[in-house]
């Protein structure tokens, strides 16, 4: 059985509040002796699962030079490299901070791939604590190491003998991970006492930095390209002014950190020569994320999927919480909205299937949509679903489309970020939203 912890609201609307309260736990509050954590993600994933956790350790006192995401090429079935690659990060983290040990986190596939790392002694003597959450189970805990198992909707049978198993079976797999109440379990099984919070909360809107990389979806491989933030504005998704920063992305997709200011919305524009434009929006970066993802699919991949004509625009909706649709109760399902229009249905995210990513496009460039109906390959593939929806483009790119979640569990509140309606033919467009609710701004 699970027990529930709940998501603090830290802050009204009030500004002057938030200029008030502390961006960390205060010194009396903050635990010395801090390890530094390794996150893996697991299939079809990246440091994109871990962007929402990894914000509130930094709440709680964790430096950032401390957070690390270990990615790997999930297109590929066997683990034998992906091992051999964290034995590689293990080292070079514990090079760079000069600690002795780190903690390890892994998610769902991740699990695997950490169990395997841990069957070589002198590897598990690294590793102080482990986090196993909705993945492998085992009779005692991998390499000996001391360990955490929480288990989620996707594995609510799993146990590992010797281990702390937590049942978080209410929650989806993906948010089993990043959720404040899977947070809580683990702060307090990594510092051995409860988190001083489980919310995110803001930094002074002045000093929030983004960072991250460029990369291909599903291998994690680096992509090459030219890096231009824009702030828009957030009821029409218009330009204002020039790019904030323009930048190179560095060979391993690396780029940031970029100063942006915590209250802005903002637009990342990857340019590729000789291929489309790449639009990411965003809500407003409260806090400081080091572990931005821009995801792009290579030839021959899920992108090629997406029917592109200059009538149409096509948009990737990502968050890293399932979407629901199928609930009992209408008060438990998620919206998906596009100028206000519901794009979700039981048939297109029913809990089973765990979508965390829907690809909306007009499927055949025939002017219409097709409401409910999962379009192939999306429907069969783990995480992913599709929805055959016209969203009429302009050639200048001068309408705007309103994206709107309603979230599940919330009371009601919902989210909006708006777009440009960028013709797919040339531009492809991706809207992220966050996977908590906890946010300061009281949206």
């Amino acid at each position: 059985m699970s027990t529930r912890i709940g998501w603090p609201r830290v802050f009204t609307a009030v500004l002057a509040l938030v200029a008030v309260v502390a961006t960390t736990a205060p010194a009396s509050a903050r635990p010395t002796g801090f390890t530094p954590v390794v996150f893996v993600h697991g299939q079809q994933g990246s440091a994109q699962q871990w962007q929402s956790n990894a914000k509130r350790f930094s709440t709680n006192g964790y430096a950032d030079r401390l957070l690390h995401a270990y990615e790997y090429d999930t297109a590929v079935a066997d683990n034998t490299a992906a091992v051999s690659g964290l034995d590689g990060f293990i080292a070079g983290v514990l090079a760079r901070t000069g600690a002795s040990s780190v903690d390890v986190i892994a998610h769902s596939r991740g699990t695997s791939v950490v169990h395997e790392y841990l069957a070589a002694p002198a590897r598990a003597a690294l590793v102080r604590r482990y986090v196993n959450v909705d993945g492998r189970s085992s009779a005692t805990p991998p390499g000996g190491v001391p360990t955490l198992a929480l288990w989620g909707s996707l594995q609510p049978g799993g146990s590992i003998g010797g281990a702390t198993n937590v049942y978080l079976t209410s929650l989806g797999h993906t948010e089993t991970t990043t959720s404040a109440e899977g947070f809580a379990h683990i702060h307090a099984f990594l510092r051995g006492r409860p988190a001083f919070t489980t919310a995110i909360r803001p930094e002074p809107p002045g000093r929030v930095e983004i960072a991250g990389r460029a990369l291909y979806f599903p291998q994690n491989e680096p992509v090459a390209g030219t890096l231009e933030v824009w702030e828009v504005d957030d009821r029409t998704g218009a330009r204002r002014g020039a790019p904030r920063h323009t930048a190179q992305v560095a060979a391993d997709g690396a780029f940031g950190p970029l100063e942006v200011n915590g209250r802005k919305h903002y637009e990342l524009v990857l340019l590729r020569e000789g291929q489309q434009t790449y639009h990411y929006y965003f809500e407003p970066f409260e806090r400081s994320d080091r572990f931005l993802r821009l995801q792009v699919s290579r030839p021959g991949g899920i992108a090629d999927f997406i029917d592109r004509c200059p009538t149409h625009s096509a948009f990737t909706i990502v968050r890293n919480r399932e979407w629901w649709a199928d609930q009992p109760d209408p008060a438990d399902d998620d919206r998906l909205e596009f100028n206000g229009v519901d794009v979700l249905a039981p048939a297109i995210a029913p809990r089973t299937r765990q979508v965390v990513a829907a690809f909306v496009f007009d499927d055949g460039c025939d002017l219409a949509s097709t409401p409910g109906v999962p379009l192939p390959p999306f429907g069969a593939l783990p995480f992913l679903t599709g929805v055959d929806t016209y969203l009429p483009a302009q050639a200048d790119a001068g309408g705007a489309i309103r994206v709107t979640e309603g979230i599940r569990g919330s009371g009601g509140r919902s989210r909006t970020i708006t777009a440009r309606n960028w013709p797919s033919d040339r531009h492809t467009v991706t809207v992220q939203f966050k996977d908590y609710v906890d946010d300061a701004f009281g949206r």
